[in-house]
């Protein structure tokens, strides 16, 4: 397909808050943003739930904007293309009309079947890429058929917030590749569900959707779509993958030697593989990538960012006023190395790569002259320590990484980049365009379509070369914190050695 000026990709990115229609012209820039709200249900006993029918309706809705935007922008639409969340679950039936409420991928109802399964964990991981988890879709499936039986026995289909958007779109019952990679169900080796792990999990391979590739064109928009939304049928609809997925493909994580870094609340690093590898003591998962044949092996840390947040409001609170400003001008006034003040911010337990759900948060080191900029310091450089350690994790993997994307709330704090180049001995690299989801989903699209021969073309096109912020390390800095890594990892090992 030629490109010209006026053709426009819809990129629809559906997260755990909110969705988004990003129209982004030929060339990747962003002509408009439609944002609906999708927050779920918190309900008793760590049940997080969403009506089916409301995130249905959001959709429509933002779809409707979107394609009046269109037209006051004069711009033909070739292509819709869709990223969300991955794992969550919704039974419907045959016609695509949810059966229950969605149950979200942070939902932890399933914690007593997935304790039930331990005795398969081994063979789960070796086949999924992923470990048996409230997390994942299979459990989710198992607990319906366990707990809502009348229900399970009307289901047609289970499907995840994207197989669900997709339906809507164009009237299929399809799922790519890196969205199945989320389920428990998928063979991360052959990229075809797996009758073992069917088997294991105890569900239907009937209620499983069509498998295609990301970035295939699942379907096209449907003449009932058109009428609730104005938008024309028969426009391709493409399946560009999972958010996350989608994110660092956003992020420019196309080739080996690429990882990316985001850090808000957590910080989720992945890194792009061109191979399944699966770590045999399961510090991190393995999972399709959003362009085909490649994958992406995944880690979470649980609390970063929030941490720091909550300092921040503990002891900074009577003064503050004024966000992070005064901390952030604090921390700058601390040395590098905090003064001796160690700090590990497990406060909701650890993640990647040590999975320790007794871990707590530690001050380590404190004396009569350590001042809170000291303590706020230690906050951020553990922050980075931990993701320092899952660096080099995926690099004795995939190999070193050539330099870090990163992005998230906390790259705000040039400072904080800077800590990461030095603590990481490596570039790291921030992007103009920060819809790094919704570019990716354009990215895959824009491929598909043919208005580019390949994702780095498009990504460099779209994050306009050039225009990128690097931050390079200080040797010297590196040098220092290659030692201060070392005794942090000497004191969670200390201090898990008592949990024993």
């Amino acid at each position: 397909m030629a490109r010209n000026d006026m053709q426009t990709i819809l990129s629809i990115d559906i997260g755990s808050t909110n969705m988004k229609g990003v129209l982004h012209d030929a060339r990747g820039g962003v002509v408009h943003i439609s944002k609906r709200g999708t927050r779920p249900d918190y309900l008793a006993g760590g049940q997080v739930e969403m009506a089916a029918d409301k995130l249905r309706d959001q959709l429509i809705s933002l779809l409707g904007e979107s394609c009046s935007a269109i037209g006051a922008n004069g711009l033909q639409l070739i292509a819709i293309s869709v990223t969300s969340q991955r794992s969550s679950v919704v039974p419907v039936d045959d016609k695509g009309n949810p059966l229950a409420p969605i149950i979200m991928w942070h939902d932890k109802r399933t914690a007593p079947l997935c304790d039930q399964l331990r005795m398969h964990a081994d063979r789960v991981f070796a086949l999924s890429g992923i470990t048996i988890s409230p997390v994942y879709s299979a459990i989710k499936m198992r607990w319906f058929k366990r707990h809502r039986p009348e229900i399970y026995k009307k289901t047609a289909k289970m499907l995840g917030i994207h197989d669900f958007a997709l339906f809507t779109l164009c009237g299929e019952f399809v799922t790519d590749h890196s969205l199945a990679s989320s389920t428990n169900l998928l063979n991360v080796h052959t990229c075809r569900w797996d009758q073992e792990l069917i088997d294991i999990f105890a569900v239907d391979r009937s209620h499983l959707c069509d498998l295609i590739r990301p970035g295939d064109i699942c379907g096209k928009t449907t003449a009932a779509l058109s009428r609730r939304t104005g938008l024309p049928t028969g426009i391709p609809v493409i399946s560009a993958g999972g958010d996350q997925q989608c994110g660092a493909l956003g992020q420019g994580i196309i080739a080996p030697g690429k990882i990316k870094c985001t850090t808000g609340t957590g910080s989720y690093l992945l890194a792009f593989a061109d191979r399944p590898v699966i770590d045999r003591q399961k510090r991190f998962v393995c999972k399709v990538g959003a362009i085909p044949g490649t994958y992406c092996l995944e880690a979470g840390i649980f609390t970063t960012g929030t941490v720091y947040r909550w300092f921040n409001e503990q002891f900074f609170k009577e003064v503050n006023g004024q966000g992070f400003d005064l901390i952030n001008q604090e921390v700058m006034q601390s040395p590098p190395g905090a003064n001796g003040v160690l700090m590990l911010p497990h406060f909701e337990g650890s993640g990647a790569p040590h999975w320790n759900p007794s871990d707590t948060g530690v001050f380590y080191n404190i004396n009569l002259a350590s001042s809170r900029a000291d303590m706020a310091r230690a906050i951020l450089e553990a922050i980075v320590m931990e993701t320092r350690e899952n660096i080099r994790l995926f690099e004795q993997h995939v190999g070193k990484a050539d330099r870090i994307s990163v992005a998230g709330g906390m790259t705000q704090f040039s400072f904080y980049n800077q800590l990461q180049a030095d603590i990481f001995a490596n570039q790291v690299v921030t992007y103009p365009n920060s819809e790094a989801t919704a570019l990716g989903a354009w990215i895959s699209a824009a491929v598909t379509c043919g208005l580019f021969a390949s994702y780095d073309q498009a990504f460099q096109t779209a994050q306009l070369t050039g225009k990128e912020k690097v931050v390079s390390p200080d040797k010297k800095q590196s040098a220092f914190y290659e030692v201060i890594c070392a005794k942090r990892i000497s004191l969670y090992d200390a201090l898990r050695s008592l949990q024993c």
